[in-house]
């Protein structure tokens, strides 16, 4: 999901589950039903007897693995960002040259933030934030919070390794976040327009690379 485009520095994550979390079967299906839940009603509709109704469990096992709403919810943001491959690690992509790992990672956050579940989730949060503070909170630290550490950390690695030439690679890095956000994307919030075609995206994100790699490119 998106970061905030004037974010200078990200905060440190806090989120419900540690990092190494792994779900079992079980808490796949609970947090398959909680994403449904999620996406038809928004967070106001999630409850625990639904879930547990919907995931076909028993709320024990519901607790066991998710001991509150919040930590369910958080989990849930957290496991649609991971599926769409937003937890890399820096040195993942060595092998490749810099502009096609621009274009992997740039192409995966446009998928993820260009999605139909993540657009009516971010609607959904800030349709009920001014009510309900905490779902603002807890949305953030469960995804932006993360994807802005992930990239931050690649393009600290990056400027490691020379391939990019920059005084504040995090800087650099939010910045490739907020271009992300360009294009369609404000229309697609509004519900303005449908969501572009494969092709679209990929052309998008090849031109915000490019734009990019002749601003932090090495000088030769």
């Amino acid at each position: 999901m998106q970061p905030p485009a004037n974010a200078l520095t990200p905060p440190s994550p806090s989120v419900s589950k540690p990092d190494d979390f792994k779900p079992d079967a079980k808490a796949e299906q609970i947090l398959a039903a909680s994403r449904e839940i999620i996406l038809e009603m928004g967070y106001a509709a999630l409850s625990m007897d639904l879930v547990a109704q919907r995931a076909r469990v028993s709320k024990t096992t519901l607790y066991t693995r998710f001991p509150s709403k919040e930590e369910l919810f958080s989990a849930t943001i957290t496991a649609e960002c991971d599926r769409r491959g937003m937890r890399f690690q820096p040195d993942e992509f060595d092998e490749l040259p810099l502009r096609d790992i621009l274009l992997l990672i740039g192409r995966r956050f446009v998928d993820l933030l260009w999605s139909d579940a993540a657009i009516r989730v971010h609607q959904s949060v800030l349709g009920e934030a001014a009510r309900q503070p905490e779902i603002a909170r807890l949305f953030f630290q469960a995804g932006p919070e993360k994807g802005m550490a992930a990239f931050v950390a690649l393009f600290e690695h990056l400027a490691e390794r020379g391939l990019i030439r920059t005084g504040d690679p995090s800087f650099v890095a939010l910045q490739f976040m907020a271009a992300m956000q360009g294009g369609p994307y404000c229309a697609l919030v509004m519900g303005q327009c449908p969501l572009p075609p494969e092709e679209e995206r990929g052309a998008f994100v090849a031109k915000v690379v490019d734009l990019f790699l002749r601003g932090i490119a090495p000088s030769s």
